[in-house]
């Protein structure tokens, strides 16, 4: 694919669509690639015939012709410095500004492999020990901008988090825990590719729990991510449970508004959590493999009490 309208066409967007708006339909469609896959039945959509590699390459190219219209508004903003300074100067200036771009990516690409390896390696041996310890009862994934104590991002110990919500359930055996930091908004290609890896956690990490900020929580529910809390399953949230701390949205394909996330930020359970933000939505994860403990675990939350 050469074509930059037949990308954009292709993922469903007008010519010229917003990043944020390109980041959101790719998103969407590999979830639908995903859960067509899961449930194994052929829907006759508009989008049926678009394999996932078509969707990559036209997601690719897109990206790609940004970051080459960054670079074309740099040069373009710096030429009239580079007409006053000599030739030599003026070819080494442009040369360290320009290139830089491609010299980073190239240095991106070989740390990509060098931490691929490795992490292939940590891979085998974390996978060999995690078939020791007992099965998993309930997994939760802090998923928006949130920071540690130290005010850094991700964690590098999640194990006193884990022991701490597995503290709060005798009968839990192990609980493991997840930390995605998802930049509020996109100021710098730092903030894009942490934007970028935050999709490939979703789809890597499979939490039963999210607990998210305001952004991240409307996002996953209107994508379809979330597991409705209200009618059967409303009783599943405890006594604790008061309606002011629903949180409601739509998705593409259910247009009625339906509470897909609960606000524990007032919890005195969340007073020490060693994890900060602006808010914290507790959602379920709808595919999850956990649900039942997913629910005990979100209403211990909405409890007015610590236990």
């Amino acid at each position: 694919m050469n074509d930059l309208k037949q990308a954009y066409e292709l993922l469903g967007l007008p010519e010229g669509a917003a990043k944020e708006d390109v980041e959101k339909r790719y998103f969407i469609l590999i979830r639908r690639d995903r859960m067509t896959k899961q449930r194994e039945v052929a829907e006759h959509t508009e989008e049926q015939g678009v394999s996932l590699e078509e969707i990559n390459r036209a997601y690719k190219l897109i990206l790609e012709m940004e970051d080459q219209k960054t670079t074309d508004q740099f040069n373009q903003a710096n030429y009239g410095k580079y007409k006053a300074m000599g030739p030599f100067v003026q070819k080494t200036e442009h040369f360290f500004n320009y290139y830089k771009f491609h010299v980073l990516g190239v240095i991106a690409v070989i740390l990509i492999i060098i931490f691929g390896t490795r992490a292939y390696i940590d891979h085998r041996h974390e996978q060999a020990e995690l078939a020791k310890l007992p099965p998993v009862d309930v997994s939760v994934s802090f998923f928006g901008e949130y920071f540690s104590e130290d005010g850094t991002y991700p964690m590098s110990d999640l194990k006193p988090l884990e022991n701490r919500f597995l503290s709060q359930f005798p009968d839990w055996k192990r609980v493991t825990v997840f930390f995605t930091y998802v930049p509020s908004q996109m100021n710098s290609q730092q903030d894009s590719a942490m934007i970028q890896k935050s999709m490939i956690d979703l789809m890597m990490n499979k939490a039963d729990v999210y607990i998210m900020d305001k952004d991240n929580f409307m996002k996953l529910a209107q994508d379809g991510s979330l597991l409705p809390l209200d009618g059967a399953n409303l009783s599943k949230l405890g006594a604790g449970y008061k309606p002011e701390q629903a949180l409601k949205a739509v998705t593409e394909d259910v247009p009625e508004q339906h509470v897909y996330g609960v606000d524990i930020s007032d919890s005195p359970l969340m007073k020490g959590v060693p994890v900060f933000g602006k808010e914290y939505i507790a959602g379920i994860r709808i595919n999850g493999e956990k649900q039942d403990n997913a629910f005990k675990f979100i209403a211990n939350y909405l409890e007015p009490a610590a236990k």
